[in-house]
């Protein structure tokens, strides 16, 4: 019996530690995470500099206006815009960057079984330099896909924000117009990335094209469901003549509901989602517990044995 206290008390003095060590660095890591989520709010832009971006000689706006004309929305330049890059130039310095990565390490492996494989033929090492550069040709499309698929997280993170900046703009007695205009400055200065999107919703509108139309083209930008439905309700309280503020008050509250139900969703998936991890971890540490005791004793008891 002191033998299994001795075990139960190790085995405590080992799980304890390593909880706790875990736990610290997940924590840091949670509020490492939410630190990099959270937008930056000091105000770098100028009254003259938030005006060009939304003038129509902006460069990257006619950038932008020009890829979407081509309607090919698998693109590079497509995938390059979801990414953050609204510039002509980006599809260079992509290809470049591509081509310095496989000849990086076209060299790296030249190198690599120079030094530590010279019997290696000079056929072989070439061949295992075009099959890693090539993995590697594929990989930054890959790169470039997740940067434009964060990027889209993060806007989905900011629209209800935009929804109730908007509505507080319309309740206080600005057309849609300008409170969109409002917003869309406001966003400028926090998160320039997201205001860019709304300020070429208000360069469509300034084109002509209907308010509905642009919060489509904006859905489809960002691929978001909430801003489809929105460009939907929009499109019918123009042809009903209902009230915009009313359109948007109703829509406002649907989404908080809808964040609700999907924390309510994820909470309650919670418990099936640990049980796999806490039976694959927790089990054989309990195994080892009950039996480990009981082998001992058993061993003691076979040793102590002697034949006759």
């Amino acid at each position: 019996m002191n033998e299994t206290f001795v075990l139960i008390a190790v085995f405590i003095a080992v799980l304890i530690p390593t909880f706790g060590i875990l736990a610290a660095i997940q924590s840091r890591a949670e509020l490492k995470k939410n630190l990099e989520d959270q937008p930056a709010r000091s105000r770098t832009l100028s009254s003259a500099q938030i005006d060009e971006a939304l003038g129509t000689e902006n460069s990257k706006m006619r950038y932008y206006l020009s890829v979407m004309q081509e309607g090919q929305k698998n693109s590079l330049p497509m995938r390059l815009i979801q990414a953050g890059f609204l510039s002509s130039a980006a599809i260079w310095w992509f290809m470049v960057i591509r081509v310095l990565v496989v000849i990086a390490i076209l060299v790296i492996t030249q190198a690599f079984f120079t030094i530590l494989f010279p019997k290696v033929t000079t056929s072989l090492v070439i061949f295992i330099g075009l099959t890693l550069g090539g993995c590697a040709f594929i990989l930054t499309s890959a790169v470039l896909e997740n940067m434009g698929k964060r990027r889209l997280r993060e806007f989905k993170k900011l629209f209800p924000d935009f929804m109730d900046l908007l509505l507080v703009c319309i309740d206080a007695g600005l057309s849609i117009e300008a409170a969109l205009d409002r917003v869309t400055r406001e966003f400028l200065q926090t998160t320039p990335d997201f205001g860019v999107q709304l300020s070429i919703i208000g360069l469509e509108i300034r084109a002509g094209l209907p308010l509905h139309q642009a919060i489509a083209n904006f859905s489809q930008r960002i691929d978001l469901e909430e801003a489809r439905v929105l460009a939907v309700l929009f499109r019918q309280s123009e042809e009903l003549g209902s009230s915009m503020s009313k359109t948007l008050r109703s829509f406002s509250k649907e989404m908080r509901e809808l964040r609700i139900i999907k924390a309510e969703e994820k909470a309650n998936a919670l418990p099936v989602k640990m049980l796999f991890p806490m039976a694959l971890f927790m089990f054989p540490v309990n195994l080892v517990i009950v039996l480990v005791p009981i082998l001992i004793v058993i061993m003691s008891v076979l040793s102590g044995l002697t034949p006759q």
